[in-house]
């Protein structure tokens, strides 16, 4: 089946023949899949496998609910619409995770104990016993993250903030163990070098 079909199959998609979508899937999966992937990439997102079989069953789900191919000018060729529609969904799905976790985050002053904040501030500066002296090493720590570079970011907001252990980000991350505990105390150094220089 190649492009010059793509009318007819959108066309029966459309009018939810079983057949049909079960070719267009086929067809195009593997761009899907790639899309999602470039996508995820260039912003420098890391995904697991499993995210991106979410995010493409995703895609196809709603674009059979919601009949979304009928929006495709170019009838054509639909590769196009599909790349950039699946590297929207991707970033979507991301977004969405991201802002559900924000909501279930505990802030800074009350998730990092002593014992976390002895590891990432210099030697010699004392720890905040009060709510505004909490409340400005929050701020600092958090200016301190942002700084760091993206694998890193990640892997210290996931721990620190999510209170996520390692082999859960391991896990989440594709990469194995020993590279997040890696990255974690990486991090932590950087943190307290920024910080020492604040």
């Amino acid at each position: 089946m190649d492009e010059k079909d793509d009318p007819r199959l959108i066309e029966a998609c459309l009018k939810k023949d079983l057949i049909a979508w079960s070719n267009l899937i086929k067809k195009y999966s593997g761009l899907v899949y790639i899309s999602i992937e470039n996508r995820l990439n260039k912003y420098g997102i890391s995904a697991s496998v499993h995210d991106i079989e979410d995010i493409r069953q995703n895609i196809f789900s709603d674009i059979w609910k919601d009949g979304k191919l009928s929006n495709i000018t170019n009838r054509n060729d639909i590769s196009y619409w599909i790349a950039v529609t699946s590297g929207n969904a991707a970033v979507e799905y991301f977004r969405s995770r991201e802002a559900r976790e924000r909501k279930n985050t505990i802030p800074l002053r009350h998730k990092i104990d002593e014992e976390e904040l002895n590891e990432i501030f210099p030697s010699g500066v004392p720890g905040p016993n009060d709510e505004l002296a909490r409340a400005e090493t929050e701020e600092r720590i958090s200016l301190a993250i942002e700084s760091l570079p993206a694998r890193e970011k990640i892997v210290i907001k996931l721990h620190l903030i999510h209170d996520k252990k390692y082999h859960e980000i391991a896990e989440f991350l594709s990469v194995p163990k020993g590279t997040v505990s890696s990255y974690i105390k990486r991090a932590k150094e950087k943190l307290k070098k920024a910080l020492e220089s604040n």
